[in-house]
């Protein structure tokens, strides 16, 4: 979409009359014949004038020829057209860094003052001749002229898209970018300018110079950690002309030093990496702060400190793995379970077994039953315990014994020999949510090995993918799962799902979606009972630049997403200080946009009433300011230069502004650009055409009658 217009010059206009046929002029000829025969027939050798002088006569004549000529025109119905062109000034924009990084290295007031002086010379220089439109850009691009320098992110991709977006096929001679070349979000800019096709000249502004500076530039660890657990922290930290003066690194949380180092940096340029491990005592979340302290004389000391929060959680969910054997469907499930920090995942392929089984949140089963007889114990114990269940079938489920479990499933063996079935997506399927990419990725996904069988269903259970066989879309289940007499169960019917994560990494070259897909089936499953009828989902931690978004899903009894009531949730922060809101709903969920709010610790009560029964859920969650614009201040004029090269322009510094206004003033590249505009009319619409017709026939009438010839 263009949402600018460059201002338009008519410089000429061209007129011409269409008769919408070959040989007009034809036409033309005949018009005037009539006029001119009609005429001769009112007016040569009349009596009535021979008291009329000839210049009255004549002046009579030509009267009546002109209405019976423009008349027989308008029989014709001709067509005007109108050709209009239009002169634009070539375009020239200019874009301010309005991020923060600008103000970081130097005096505020003298920096503003200095890109003020830029912009308004290159307005009041090149405006004669020049469209000017600004645009300032930080954590968004737009057009305006209000800079406030107080952005806390730096994409300077995003305004080479956002410019080439706006102003596709328009006359740009250049743009004009002024900034420090400091970018810390987005895709790198120099790539994306390839796709512009007018020069880009940067006007550096900032300190290049190298200060004694201590930053820490980025902390790396897993936002959550299990209560009596020690979760790892990587810090990294950069010390800039400070060879040999020490510093002490120190962690605090609730004010209490949890870890503290001395480094002594050992040249000018000097990078690090600090490593250790924490003790997560109390569930919850935890806050850390960290600081470096130094023996002062540092012109930047707001990237000394920095803070990250720990979502403590209480317990794991455990997960139990029973097989008859070794299996690579096992392989690949534990695999998704053991990279998701809320699983804690046992495998028993042989007997002995777990004795409890109670202490489990999930069993899954895999091809047991089997024609073994510790299978059959087994399942009575799993049964027992009302735990939830995951039966994966395969080659050596012994069937007549699954059929006896009263799972509310029913395999009737059709052949003893296995077929393949591909999977096929349910797409009314809503126990839980798929992304497009898992739903577009399961529909690849090769066969799985399945009972060549009818499969019955109670109507507790929900198909989550249907059998494609032999390319023939059928109804019959592949996986389902729902509630079956008060137990969470699900049924796999197919081996083979170790293909499914191999052909995920060969295919996107990353496991996402085979985790997804496991992690989602296996989360619902091992949930406790209270938590699926209303959840709310959201982050342990948002940053004051993002807004706050929730989500909620709400089911009913028999596990099926619903969103006919209303939710609502009553937000507070630290000082007790209540937002009220209710979720709207987005298709079968609901959705919550609780705008950017102040940083600090939030906690929230929501609540639904299902039917007569209020479920309410309850969280809290951390605001933390994003201070990447303080880790790195010295200007990089380098990204600057490459941007400009890369589009045929040049870097300049602020002090040359008046080289780069003369060179775009008298730049024949950049030109003036004409605009064709034709418009076609017909001749009976206009107007005017008939005033003037009246006035003939009016003024010829008036003379005769004026002159006593009627």
């Amino acid at each position: 979409m263009i949402i600018f217009t460059p201002q338009k010059k008519l410089k000429s206009r061209v007129l011409e009359i269409l008769f919408g046929a070959e040989n007009s002029f034809l036409y033309l000829l005949v018009c005037i014949l009539i006029a001119v025969g009609i005429t001769l027939l009112l007016y040569f050798r009349s009596k009535e004038l021979k008291e009329l002088g000839k210049m009255q006569i004549g002046f009579l004549f030509s009267l009546r020829f002109l209405s019976i000529f423009f008349l027989s025109i308008l029989l014709l119905s001709p067509l005007i057209k109108t050709l209009k062109r239009y002169v634009n000034n070539p375009v020239i924009l200019t874009a301010t860094d309005n991020s923060a990084s600008v103000f970081a290295a130097g005096d505020s007031s003298e920096v503003a003052e200095n890109i003020d002086n830029i912009i308004n010379n290159i307005q009041s220089d090149l405006k004669g001749n020049f469209d000017i439109v600004n645009y300032t850009f930080g954590e968004n691009a737009k057009i305006s002229d209000n800079r406030t320098y107080n952005d806390k992110k730096s994409d300077y991709s995003q305004l080479i898209n956002t410019v080439y977006n706006n102003h596709f096929n328009e006359n740009i001679g250049a743009l004009i970018l002024v900034g420090d070349g400091i970018y810390n979000i987005g895709a790198n800019p120099v790539s994306e300018v390839q796709k512009l096709n007018f020069p880009i000249y940067s006007i550096g502004v900032g300190d290049t110079n190298i200060v004694k500076d201590a930053a820490i530039v980025d902390i790396r660890v897993n936002r959550n950690a299990f209560v009596g657990n020690r979760f790892p922290v990587e810090i990294n930290l950069r010390f800039d002309k400070m060879p040999n003066e020490p510093a002490i690194l120190q962690v605090y949380n609730n004010n209490e030093v949890v870890y503290s180092e001395r480094i002594v940096p050992a040249n000018d340029d000097y990078f690090t990496t600090v490593e250790f491990n924490l003790e997560s005592e109390t569930s919850g979340l935890q806050h850390y702060s960290v600081r470096i302290n130094t023996s002062g004389q540092e012109r930047n000391i707001e990237n000394n400190k920095s803070e990250y929060v720990i979502n403590v959680l209480e317990n794991k969910q455990k997960i139990l793995i029973l097989s008859e054997g070794a299996h690579p469907d096992l392989g690949a499930i534990k695999n998704v379970l053991e990279l998701q920090q809320n699983f804690e995942v046992s495998i028993f392929t042989r007997e002995p077994y777990p004795e409890i089984l109670n202490e489990f949140n999930l069993i899954i089963l895999n091809q047991i039953p089997s024609t073994g007889t510790a299978g059959r114990e087994l399942i009575n114990k799993t049964l027992e315990s009302n735990t939830p269940l995951l039966f994966i079938v395969g080659s050596k489920t012994f069937i007549p014994q699954f059929n006896q479990l009263n799972l509310g499933v029913e395999i009737i063996a059709q052949a003893r020999n296995p077929e393949e079935a591909q999977p096929l997506v349910n797409n009314n399927f809503e126990i839980f949510r798929m992304s497009e990419e898992l739903r577009e990725m399961i529909e690849k996904f090769p066969p799985l090995q399945v009972p060549f069988a009818e499969i019955t269903l109670a109507p507790s259970y929900s198909e989550m993918l249907y059998q494609n066989l032999n390319n023939v879309k059928t109804l019959r289940p592949l996986i389902a799962m729902g509630n079956q007499e008060g137990r969470k169960t699900g049924v796999i019917f197919g081996e083979g799902l170790w293909r499914w994560r191999l052909y995920n990494y060969y295919f996107n070259e990353s496991h996402a979606q085979f985790t997804e897909f496991i992690s989602s089936m296996i989360q619902y499953l091992s949930l406790r009972e209270n938590e699926d009828n209303f959840i709310i989902d959201f982050k342990p931690v948002y940053y004051d630049t993002d807004p706050v978004i929730l989500h909620g899903e709400i089911y009913n009894e028999a596990f099926e997403l619903i969103n006919e009531p209303e939710i609502t949730i009553d937000l507070s922060d630290a000082n007790e200080n209540k937002f009220n809101f209710v979720f709207d709903k987005d298709g079968d969920y609901y959705r919550l946009d609780a705008g950017k709010l102040p940083t600090g610790n939030y906690y929230f009560n929501a609540s639904v009433i299902i039917g007569d029964e209020e479920f309410t859920e309850s969280g809290n969650f951390t605001i933390l300011p994003l201070q990447i614009e303080n880790v790195v201040t010295r200007a990089n004029f380098n990204t600057l230069f490459q941007i400009a090269n890369r589009t045929g322009g040049e870097l300049y510094h602020s002090n040359e502004l008046s080289e780069l206004i003369s060179l775009i003033s008298n730049n024949s590249n950049i030109s003036q650009s004409n605009y064709f505009q034709a418009t076609i009319t017909e001749l009976l619409n206009l107007k005017w055409l008939f005033i003037v017709l009246l006035l003939i026939f009016s003024m010829e009438w008036f003379l005769r009658k004026f002159w006593g010839i009627y």
